[in-house]
C-alpha cells in the first residue's frame, strides 16, 4: 500500500506518517509540502491513498482536488483517486470551500490533528492488499 501526504505542516505530516508506519508496516509513504509539489508526486508515484491537506501556500487542496478530477475525467489517470481530506476546518466549513458532496474523489474528511484512534476509525476507506 502506498500512501501520498500533501500537507504543508511538517509536524502534520510527520505525525501522520508515524501513524501510519506503526499500523502498515510494509507501507510506502510519499511526503509533500504543498499542492503543486503533491500532483508532481501523485503521477510519479501513484499512491492508492493521498491524506490532502486543504489550506496550504502555492496550491490549495481545492486546486489539487479539481486537478486530479480534470485528469480522472479526461482519462490521464486510469485508476480512480482516493482523497482522504485532512484539514483544521470542519466538515461544515470544507464543504463551503469545496462541495464533497460533488466530488467523487473523497473518501472522507478528518479533523486535525490525525490520531492513531482517528485513523484506525477510518480505516475501512483504506486500499486493501490484493491477494
Amino acid at each position: 500500500m502506498h500512501f501520498l501526504l500533501i500537507d504543508h505542516d511538517v509536524v502534520a505530516r510527520t505525525t501522520l506518517k508515524n501513524h501510519l508506519s506503526a499500523m502498515f508496516t510494509d507501507c510506502k509513504i510519499s511526503e509533500a509540502p504543498n499542492g503543486a509539489q503533491g500532483l508532481f508526486q501523485f503521477f510519479k508515484k501513484k499512491p492508492d491513498l493521498v491524506f490532502l491537506d486543504m489550506l496550504m501556500p502555492i496550491m490549495d487542496g481545492r486546486a489539487v482536488l479539481d486537478a486530479l478530477y480534470e485528469c480522472y475525467r479526461c482519462g490521464q489517470i486510469v485508476k480512480k483517486p482516493k482523497v482522504v481530506l485532512v484539514s483544521m476546518l470542519d466538515t461544515m466549513q470544507i464543504d463551503q470551500m469545496h462541495s464533497l458532496a460533488d466530488s467523487a474523489l473523497v473518501a472522507t474528511v478528518v479533523k486535525k490533528p490525525v490520531t492513531r484512534n482517528l485513523l484506525q476509525q477510518i480505516e475501512e476507506f483504506f486500499p486493501r492488499p490484493s491477494a
